[in-house]
């Protein structure tokens, strides 16, 4: 059971404490261990290993340890650093007069009748021009985090501009990115964020422990993988809810008393990762 007391920290993230609140254990829909059911279908769990393990539970257990992992090295990975910097300046140029010529500073490039299907593909542009200019070419996290950045966008931005892909100016873009600028409306963008990029790499480990364990991964049929998809994007969102508010505080009390920047928005990432990890070790431990 979730313990209803909470405990208030503080953080120094360049320069800056941001206060944050410790939400102890976080309500999920369905345990990690239901998520990878979800995938391989409840006969998976007749395959007892001992008198006290499952396959579903070691598969479970095997992708959490290398999603850990994996995820230890994301801060440290340039294009993972660039990509969440670059969602920081999408929503901070939205706030200024002339914001179209503040995206064209990061090789964004927009027109009067942009629509958000435009944005994305100028930001996964962008991040692919400066991958391959500044750090030696693209990693599996950092394609793992361009493609998390295009989600997160595509989910906030497409509900409330009227088209995806026309019919709409660049104003009902603008104005929609701003409604992400404030300190709620980054929260939200970074939990979208960080639940898109922690679900692309559980599913990438997750096929591969399946493998592992049974030789082939175990679909009965195409319904367990819409069940799963579903799942595990619901999952992800709940276990980021860590960051939310964290991403909110840090980014309004960063941009006003200093201004965000690569520097300290890297190592504001650094900390949101150690917390995406403890999160994911708890849900290993409470399996």
């Amino acid at each position: 059971m979730a313990n209803s007391k909470t405990a208030t920290n503080s953080a120094s993230i360049g320069g800056s404490t941001v206060g944050h609140t410790r939400l102890g254990q976080l309500p999920k829909s369905r345990s990690w261990n239901q998520v990878v059911e979800s995938l391989t279908g409840s006969g998976l769990g007749q395959y007892a290993v001992s008198g006290s393990a499952s396959r579903v539970s070691i598969v479970a257990a095997l992708t959490l340890k290398a999603a850990r992992t994996m995820l230890a090295k994301a801060s440290d990975d340039a294009g993972v650093r660039y990509t969440f910097y670059l969602l920081t300046q999408l929503v901070l140029a939205s706030r200024r007069p002339d914001w179209r010529a503040a995206l064209e500073q990061h090789g964004i490039a927009l027109s009067d009748q942009s629509s958000v299907f435009d944005l994305t593909a100028e930001v996964q542009g962008a991040i692919d021009r400066h991958i391959d200019g500044t750090s030696g070419g693209a990693t599996d996290l950092s394609e793992m985090a361009q493609r998390a950045v295009g989600e997160a966008l595509t989910s906030l931005l497409f509900a409330q501009t009227p088209s995806m892909f026309g019919d709409t100016d660049a104003n009902d873009l603008k104005n929609a990115l701003r409604a992400l600028s404030t300190k709620k409306g980054f929260g939200q963008l970074g939990q979208k964020f960080f639940a898109s990029f922690v679900a692309r790499f559980l599913n990438f480990h997750l096929s591969r422990a399946t493998a592992a364990e049974l030789g082939a991964p175990r679909l009965q049929n195409l319904g367990y993988i819409g069940e799963f998809n579903e799942a595990l994007a619901t999952h992800c969102e709940e276990s980021a809810r860590i960051v939310r508010d964290f991403c909110g505080d840090w980014y309004s009390k960063t941009e006003y008393e200093q201004g965000i920047d690569l520097a300290n928005s890297s190592n504001f990432l650094a900390v949101a990762v150690r917390k995406l990890r403890s999160e994911l070790q708890h849900q290993g431990n409470a399996s």
